[in-house]
């Protein structure tokens, strides 16, 4: 029995690019992030993992699209399509059973109980500007749904639950057969549509781009001008961008009307020249306008500019019991360390072991396995990104982490040769020195490698050899121009983001305050482990989460040679001294309180006591950089 990945191999057949699985999740609303999410497949390279996706889709609690037409980027986009082997429709209620016999469909399939959908392969492959016309001709001639032929258009998944309807009935493929259509006779034989003359008499009614630029001013932030100003736009990246740039007109206040005037002539305009475009980027304009919750305004359908309208949101406080009612627990990604989603940085001086660290989280995630051995993680797919170490000494870092994992070693044998084994994992990507930035191009990189391969965890080591002409300490750049577009980046795939960054020369404040660069840093992270070196490979990581109040921990490192054996240390207060005599050259009232957990007056009740008894004593100041000088504390010799 023909199954969904017949009928998706049928309309790709053929063809190399990217082909797209859509996922519908309908206990959201579409202003909410995660509402509708494409799926990025190379193909016929990634035929397994299509057939496993859809194998997944048989059972989920989402809808579940297809796309029958292949794109030549990973985005689902009019201007990225370019030979296409099939028409299709959704026929809604018009039943595929009915339709005459010259144009019976390759493959139909039931959606629900009266409607349905239908593909018609054609014998050769034609342009897309054919394929549109031809698709709308043939919508048109059968009496199908006048919305469903567009090039970006996705029908439902056959073996797939329709959870439009409340006993989610499966969508049921009908037929599948090797029947076949001639275009260039369906060019002679189906009916024109009647021309639909493009409507310009709108468009002097849109305030020009220029009056709303001046109007705005600096409400509107340096990266929405840059996009307006671009001269070109590098294919597949349209939809997305032109949304992005509607939200961020819409977040500095613009009316739909303006988002239209200043949208419209840039080179995003996915909608130039066709005959609805006023309509396509007026309903764009209040989608985003919506999405950000700010005004909405609405554009007539003749193109006058409407009366501006103030949205009333019709809210009512909730009982703690209804705002408790649907129960939404905490999902840790590492567990009281890192939550699914999040942002944040490990951060520390110099040889403070950060990128051991990132390197032990990435492996750890990757195989589910516990982070540095204490902390239980959930295995998800994981991209390393580093621009700071060689590869040999990588490659070398990597092995270390992976022995302490079990991913590889040796075994002896009674002639005294050994075996060496490998298990390493398919799920840890791994892109090294080849120039990362953190600018427009390499993140709609960055994206499409996140959906393609479901990435949840993405690592950046180390921030500063990522930042481009950005002044770490001008809050705004970055802002603007770092912070801003990985969130937005985090929003549009929900892949967690880890940033490895240094601590200023000197600092010794103690955790996030002590980073490089300006307070927005601090101001960013929702996670976070904040690394201070106190002692010969000891370090204390300060924790930061937005999911609950973590106490540091320390972790004793030892000498790396061969092998990598981080271990949790628990410090009490019984043995404070044990404490300072591990730590060379002494150690402050703030450094100990990190280290053994104690409460500030704790400790020094106890550096008194340890004093008193000639066990201890003060070995000069430690300079913080601004404010007082911090006493140090040592053993007496």
């Amino acid at each position: 029995m023909p199954n969904a990945i017949d009928l998706c191999s049928v309309a790709w057949a053929g063809q190399d690019g990217y082909v797209f699985l859509s996922v519908r999740d309908p206990s959201k609303s579409k202003k909410d992030s995660g509402y509708w999410r494409d799926l990025t497949f190379k193909w016929p390279e990634n035929k397994y993992e299509v057939g496993e996706a859809l194998d997944k889709a048989k059972s989920s609690k989402k809808d579940v699209y297809w796309c029958p037409n292949v794109f030549s980027g990973p985005h689902r986009d009019n201007d990225a399509v370019e030979n296409i082997n099939v028409l299709y429709a959704d026929l809604d209620e018009a039943d595929p059973h009915k339709l005459p016999k010259e144009l019976k469909p390759t493959a139909a399939w039931r959606t629900s109980p009266g409607r349905w959908q239908a593909l018609w392969q054609l014998d050769r492959a034609i342009d897309a500007t054919t394929q549109s016309q031809l698709n709308q001709r043939l919508t048109y001639a059968i009496g199908a749904d006048k919305g469903g032929w567009d090039i970006t258009q996705v029908l439902r998944t056959p073996d797939t639950p329709n959870h439009k309807y409340p006993d989610n009935p499966k969508v049921k493929l009908l037929w599948l057969n090797g029947h076949t259509l001639n275009p260039v006779k369906l060019i002679d034989e189906l009916p024109e549509v009647e021309s639909i003359q493009i409507d310009r008499t709108a468009v002097a009614e849109v305030p020009d781009q220029a009056t709303v630029l001046r109007k705005y001013g600096k409400k509107i932030t340096a990266h929405a001008k840059r996009l307006i100003k671009a001269r070109r736009a590098k294919v597949g990246t349209r939809s997305e961008v032109l949304w992005e740039l509607e939200c961020l007109l819409a977040e500095a206040g613009l009316k739909a009307d303006e988002i239209v005037g200043v949208v419209r002539p840039t080179v995003w305009n996915k909608f130039a020249d066709r005959h609805d475009e006023m309509r396509q980027l007026s309903g764009e304009a209040r989608k985003a306008i919506d999405h950000i919750g700010s005004v909405t305004a609405k554009i007539q359908d003749n193109g006058q500019a409407a009366e501006e309208l103030e949205e009333v949101i019709d809210v009512e406080p909730l009982a703690w019991t209804t705002f408790d009612a649907e129960h939404e627990p905490v999902r840790w990604m590492v567990a009281e360390l890192w939550g699914e989603g999040e942002v944040g940085f490990i951060s520390g001086h110099p040889k403070s072991y950060k990128s051991w660290l990132a390197i032990d989280l990435a492996i750890s995630v990757a195989t589910g396995t516990r982070f540095l051995g204490s902390f239980a993680a959930h295995k998800h797919n994981v991209l390393l990104i580093q621009e700071e170490d060689p590869k040999p000494i990588m490659q070398e870092r990597l092995a270390m982490v992976g022995a302490r994992k079990g991913l590889l070693g040796y075994e002896m044998n009674d002639d005294g040769t050994f075996e060496m084994w490998y298990n390493l994992p398919d799920n840890l990507y791994i892109i090294s020195n080849q120039g990362f930035t953190i600018n427009e191009d390499w993140l709609d990189q960055l994206e499409a490698w996140i959906m393609k391969r479901d990435i949840k965890l993405v690592i950046l080591d180390p921030l500063m050899m990522m930042g481009e002409d950005v002044d770490e300490f001008k809050a705004f750049e970055v802002m603007s121009q770092i912070l801003k577009p990985l969130k937005r980046l985090r929003a549009r795939t929900q892949a967690a983001i880890v940033v490895v960054h240094h601590h200023t020369k000197g600092a010794g404040q103690g955790g996030a305050k002590d980073m490089y660069g300006s307070v927005a840093l601090w101001a960013w992270e929702e996670a976070a482990l904040h690394l201070n070196v106190v002692g010969m490979g000891t370090i204390v990581a300060e924790r930061f989460s937005k999911h609950a109040l973590l106490k540091p921990i320390t972790i004793e490192i030892g000498e790396i040679k061969e092998t990598w054996e981080p271990q949790i240390v628990k410090v009490g207060a019984a043995n404070l001294y044990d404490a300072l005599v591990g730590m060379e050259g002494g150690a402050t009232v703030e450094q100990l309180v990190s280290y053994t957990g104690l409460g500030r007056e704790a400790v020094d009740r106890q550096l008194k006591q340890l004093e008193s008894e000639d066990k201890v004593e003060r070995a000069g100041k430690r300079s913080k950089g601004q404010g007082r000088p911090s006493v140090m504390w040592r053993v007496k010799a």
